[in-house]
């Protein structure tokens, strides 16, 4: 295990976590994630009378109440924050050999690391001088 991550006991069901016949299952959070969760757990207790709440009953109740909420714009943000390059790029691989094609700036990406970046240049026309023509030069007066 990742010294810093730390592992925690999930119930799925709700309540005390000592339900009969509830499946568990354990959860690795980040140090960060667990000084989150402690700190949600010392609010909520801090002046509750009624019963206490524990890190197991927090996190089921936040990993609820999340689902419930949970989006596209939500979906394109932990893809975002988890994309794996490497993966990404197999996927783009992949889908260019199915179509035989690649994406116009990949292309150009490897063109340019292969150092074939420089497009071939066209040789430029000439344009006339104002003092010539085709039938004769005249002469300049300097």
């Amino acid at each position: 295990m990742d010294k810093n991550n730390i592992n925690i006991g999930i119930n799925t069901g709700t309540g005390s976590g000592a339900e009969e016949g509830s499946e568990n299952h354990r959860l690795t959070i980040t140090k960060a994630a667990e000084q989150v969760l402690v700190s949600a757990v010392e609010q909520v207790n801090e002046g509750f009378q009624g019963g206490k709440v524990n890190r197991n009953q927090m996190a089921i109740w936040a990993i609820l109440r999340f689902g419930e909420n949970f989006g596209p714009d939500d979906i394109r943000e932990v893809r975002a924050e988890h994309v794996d390059e490497f993966s990404a790029l197999d996927a783009i691989l992949r889908r260019a050999k199915g179509n035989g094609k690649l994406p116009p700036e990949l292309k150009a990406y490897l063109q340019k690391q292969m150092g074939y970046d420089e497009s071939p240049k066209k040789k430029s026309k000439k344009t006339l001088q104002n003092d010539v023509t085709n039938d004769y030069i005249e002469n300049k007066k300097t």
